[in-house]
């Protein structure tokens, strides 16, 4: 039995491309210094499946949109701070990993704040950038998200080879997390990757008493979803 909500293969390829609809839609209503950017990492963490947004500068505060098992839309803020009082120890800070010493002086304090409705969720997380980032001059939020479809499209041929299994996929919000390999579960020990070699080149390998899959693919994307897979002011 699992001990936490992590999302079966068929969730993941709707709920992503359906999130990161929402947050290309809302991103340019809001902004950013102009030394800021965001970054998406697909996350699966205490619950909670969906996208950190991840700024490409230092900060000790990051946010996480997504949904619980229960269909929920959740914005959760986390802080980390070598004063917080949070009880858990942190094996990774910034996708690096950290020492014995680091981790027990890094602490996180985490808030989820629950919606009725995810644009609402997206929204209030836009909005939080604006205490984070408060510096000037400011530009409208652009995500750049042409790596994304990539995935989508690994995500569904990948459903489609394993669709007797539809095993559970895990996210652990990595960078470059992809060419290490999304984990697959089966509910009776079966198990596999997802691997990404280039954006557009991926495998799959999955083991099971009844089969053994290897497949290779190329994934080719319109060049209207290529080049229109950003939001921009």
């Amino acid at each position: 039995m699992r001990s936490a909500y992590c999302p079966r293969l068929s969730e993941a390829k709707i709920l992503l491309p359906s999130l990161r609809a929402e947050l290309v839609a809302a991103a340019p209503r809001f902004s950013l210094p102009v030394n800021v950017s965001l970054d998406l990492l697909p996350i699966v963490e205490d619950g909670l499946f969906g996208y950190e947004l991840v700024p490409i500068r230092d900060t000790h505060t990051y946010l996480t949109i997504g949904f619980r098992e229960s269909g929920d839309a959740v914005l959760r803020r986390t802080l980390y701070s070598v004063d917080a009082p949070g009880a858990l120890r942190l094996a990774t800070a910034n996708g690096k990993v950290l020492t014995p010493g680091s981790a027990r002086r890094n602490r996180t304090q985490q808030r989820d704040s629950h919606f009725a409705k995810l644009s609402e969720a997206v929204d209030w997380g836009f909005s939080q950038f604006l205490s984070i980032f408060p510096g000037q001059p400011r530009g409208p939020i652009e995500l750049q998200v042409s790596l994304h479809r990539y995935l989508d499209e690994a995500l569904a041929i990948a459903c489609q080879h394993l669709s007797p299994w539809n095993p559970f996929i895990h996210f652990f919000g990595l960078p470059l997390e992809a060419e290490f390999g999304f984990a697959l579960r089966g509910e009776h020990g079966e198990h596999g990757e997802l691997v990404s070699r280039r954006p557009d080149m991926w495998v799959l390998r999955w083991r099971s008493p009844q089969a053994t899959i290897y497949e290779e693919w190329a994934v080719s994307l319109q060049d209207s979803a290529a080049t229109g897979a950003s939001a921009s002011g």
